[in-house]
């Protein structure tokens, strides 16, 4: 069976719904994770061809890159009780970076089995999230790239039902954002007007209010079963649509308080939407279970090793 690193991999990893990514499942001291390599980044390990004034840069966008996601997961394992899925390690062999997390036994739901559910398991389940995304602001980080795909729904031991928001490829820190002509990866429905804003070369602001916009379109995806309006003729995208000043339409179904709250987190201006503690707080009408702690080996005493082939990053370390 194939390994990568110390874990053996169930399948050979797929590009299938990856993006910048390939990804799979391993399984280590009889445990099972979700295993991501990295394919816009490559060490320059072996490379016997580049210049070595070629290989010096590829050292320095390496060396960025490995900062920029050591910060990330740092404030995800320092942040997050649970409701945000913390990273197991982050390594590199040969010239090839990975991360490795546990295994997430997902229901196979997404916004529209979300929106069948009773009101308030729909308003339960989006406080959680809020709540975890709540944990993510905390360590100053932003999600960037938010949206029903990336948030997988579960059964805890009481048969109750929680979220664990993923993927945080796209993610940065309010400290240290995107450089001019960078891009922001994400779906076009759930960027920010800022964001969108970014993309189209304009330099704004990058700040935790961005995950408040795209929670507002997914919450409202979650309450509905559709996105907010918007006019279709001139906007392919709702986010989109806001980043051209129209104000997105939040359905007359629901409930005032929820119509309310949706508006402001969907609100043009990132000044003027309400923090993600403010979001949860306001859906937080009735007793929240606390999130089940995700299980992590003790740090070992070797954690951390480097050698010729191998670089290992583990939560112990971060």
């Amino acid at each position: 069976m194939e390994k990568i690193g110390t874990y053996e991999l169930s399948a050979a990893l797929t590009s299938e719904h990856a993006g910048y990514s390939i990804w799979g499942f391993g399984r280590k001291n009889g445990r099972d994770y979700f295993i991501k390599q990295f394919i816009e980044m490559k060490y320059p390990a072996d490379d016997t061809v580049s210049s070595p004034e070629r290989i010096q840069k590829k050292l320095r966008e390496c060396e960025r890159f490995e900062r920029r996601k050591k910060a990330i997961y740092e404030a995800i394992n320092a942040n997050s009780d649970g409701n945000a899925v913390r990273i197991e390690e982050f390594f590199r062999i040969g010239s090839k970076y990975y991360i490795s997390m546990r295994k997430i036994e997902s229901l196979e739901w997404g916004y529209p089995q979300v929106s069948a559910l009773p009101f308030g398991e729909i308003r339960l389940l989006c406080s959680l999230i809020a709540h975890g995304v709540a944990s993510l602001h905390k360590g100053r980080l932003i999600h960037a790239d938010l949206k029903p795909d990336n948030v997988l729904f579960m059964k805890t031991g009481g048969d109750r039902v929680t979220a664990k928001i993923i993927d945080f490829d796209s993610g940065f820190l309010e400290t240290d954002p995107p450089a001019p002509g960078e891009t922001i990866v994400g779906d076009f429905h759930y960027f920010s007007p800022e964001a969108c804003r970014w993309t189209w070369g304009e330099e704004t602001p990058l700040t935790c209010k961005m995950d408040i916009f795209a929670l507002g379109v997914m919450f409202h995806q979650y309450f509905t079963g559709e996105l907010p309006g918007f006019d279709r003729e001139r906007s392919s995208y709702s986010g989109e649509a806001a980043a051209k000043g129209d104000i997105l339409r939040v359905s007359g179904r629901l409930p005032p308080d929820i119509r309310e709250l949706l508006s402001r987190m969907l609100d043009n201006d990132p000044e003027r939407r309400p923090t993600a503690e403010e979001v949860f707080n306001e859906l937080r009408v009735f007793t929240i279970p606390e999130p089940e702690p995700e299980p992590h080996d003790p740090p070992r005493s070797d954690s951390r090793y480097i050698s010729n082939s191998d670089w290992f990053i583990s939560p112990g370390d971060l």
